[in-house]
């Protein structure tokens, strides 16, 4: 089969490797589509050097369609799935009380071990999801993405009618917006990049620029001077750490989703003055995966606007990882995996 690889700091290549076979309790995937996360731009930098090593196929956001199964499957040859890719210990602490996303021995497919962008992966049953009637494959790549979006905004205790601020635009800042806007939630994003500021504003979000304007002003306006019930940090970025930390209402609920990219420099005293709850989340468990099937395969939301490009896995480093480092007017871009190796 063909797959994308890592191939070392700022190295990708593609290459033939052997089908995987699957044993007792695994399933054998050929995967339709795969998206490209910002997780694994780190991983493409070297940003993850103990984790991802040389030849490790990338891409923990896929869906695909049954190729095999175990004797005593629940699943069927042909059914359209989708994978939730978190490998777990189930002896720690975390594991121990239920809460498995913050395991201390935390492996993503993807990352520590082959992913999605090939054209077949085995993985562990009881990660699989079937997609509904509503999904398709397509859209089924991003339930990955919309369940840490569900998942962060739960742990925020997001409801109707209240403001909530979003601090940037990427393909999480978008996603937590509808989820947030389907709660019943009036939602503001912050955001500086033009085509991300376009395409939130066309998807009828209130969308803010602190580089035209300055934020405080606009949070002000929208919020008659009171501030939003809960933020979202979804940049990685200090700023957008304080934004958010400014931005956010007396009392209110400031929830960090955004991958640091370097050590936080921010006024401890303002998180004190105002009482501040600051909230950490990480991925997801499986009842947010069934919650954002439930929303895609009920129409509740339409992901389809952040779709910005679909490139063949052929065309993936180039048109795909080499865009977003350079800055191209994309969201999300998905790799579309082909049917058949010609090279075969």
């Amino acid at each position: 089969m063909k797959a994308l690889y890592y191939a070392g700091p700022n190295k990708l290549g593609v290459k033939h490797y052997r089908k995987p076979e699957i044993g007792p309790g695994e399933v054998l995937i050929k995967v339709a589509f795969t998206g490209i996360c910002g997780t694994d731009m780190l991983a493409y930098h070297g940003g993850m050097p103990k984790r991802v090593k040389p030849s490790v196929i990338l891409g923990h956001e896929f869906s695909g369609t049954i190729q095999n199964v175990a004797e005593g499957s629940q699943f069927q040859v042909g059914e359209q799935v989708t994978v939730e890719p978190l490998l777990t210990c189930g002896d720690c602490p975390g594991c121990k009380i239920g809460e498995y996303n913050l395991c201390n021995r935390l492996n993503l497919i993807g990352i520590d071990s082959d992913g999605g962008m090939a054209q077949y992966i085995k993985v562990p049953e009881t990660k699989v999801y079937r997609l509904g009637p509503s999904i398709s494959l397509e859209i089924g790549a991003l339930i990955e993405p919309l369940a840490v979006c569900v998942h962060l905004l739960n742990k925020g205790k997001v409801s109707a009618n209240q403001k909530v601020l979003i601090v940037g635009g990427g393909p999480i800042g978008i996603i937590t917006a509808l989820v947030a806007r389907q709660k019943g939630a009036e939602v503001i994003i912050s955001e500086i990049n033009p085509f991300r500021i376009r395409i939130g504003m066309e998807m009828g979000f209130d969308v803010i620029d602190p580089s035209m304007q300055d934020f405080q002003e606009q949070i002000n306006e929208r919020t008659n001077g009171r501030g939003a019930d809960v933020s979202v940090e979804a940049t990685g970025t200090n700023i957008g750490l304080v934004s958010c930390i400014e931005g956010t209402c007396v009392q209110g609920t400031a929830v960090i989703a955004g991958l640091p990219k370097k050590n936080a420099d921010f006024d401890t005293y303002r998180i004190i003055a105002k009482e501040l709850n600051l909230v950490g989340t990480r991925v997801y468990k499986q009842e947010d995966y069934i919650e954002a099937i439930e929303l895609l395969n009920h129409r509740k939301i339409d992901v389809t606007p952040i779709i910005s490009r679909v490139v063949p896995l052929d065309d993936a480093i180039g048109k795909g990882f080499e865009a977003i480092d350079s800055g191209e007017d994309v969201i999300k871009i998905l790799i579309s995996i082909p049917d058949e190796d010609e090279n075969q």
